[in-house]
């Protein structure tokens, strides 16, 4: 178990592996965030004032033939700024996007293999091997990646 745990330290070393469940075709490792603190993201304060505690559930990179879910306990804090316009926010993690169910590194490794062949193909290549997942998914990801891309371009051009 100390080595899952090292794999989940390699997301953010902040997290806290709190248990770990093995099925027969799935491994999900509970975790939750060792930092007493959030940092708002519309204003920047500081807090510690939780609100409430839910559960997210994030898909990662397999380990041995067995898809990886973790399960997060997520914080919504109270942003004390009477200046703030918003009075609460989640907890943000930097290795998944803000709405995102699967981690960063899982979806670098979909747009890879997806890259060179057909949505349809690349979902029968992903679903036998990292997670199940839909070819207009796929597509999505692939069209988001190259209007970053020629984000990217255009800024260098200019």
């Amino acid at each position: 178990m100390k080595n899952l745990e090292e794999m989940l330290k390699t997301l953010d070393r902040d997290l806290v592996l709190t248990e770990t469940v093995i099925h027969e075709n799935r491994i999900e490792l509970h975790a939750k965030m060792a930092r007493e603190e959030a940092i708002c993201p519309y204003c920047g304060a500081k807090s510690r004032s939780v609100h409430k505690i839910y559960i997210k559930t994030i898909a990662d990179l397999p380990v041995q033939d067995k898809e990886v879910r973790i399960v997060l306990q997520r914080r919504v804090f109270f942003c004390k700024n009477p200046e703030c316009d918003k009075s609460q926010f989640a907890e943000r993690y930097s290795f998944v996007e803000d709405y995102g169910r699967r981690t960063k590194r899982l979806n670098e490794r979909i747009i890879e293999l997806a890259a060179n062949m057909s949505a349809l193909k690349a979902e029968g290549v992903v679903s036998n091997g990292l997670v199940g997942i839909s070819d207009d998914t796929i597509l999505r990801m692939l069209k988001k990646q190259q209007s970053s891309n020629d984000s990217v371009k255009n800024s260098l051009h200019r």
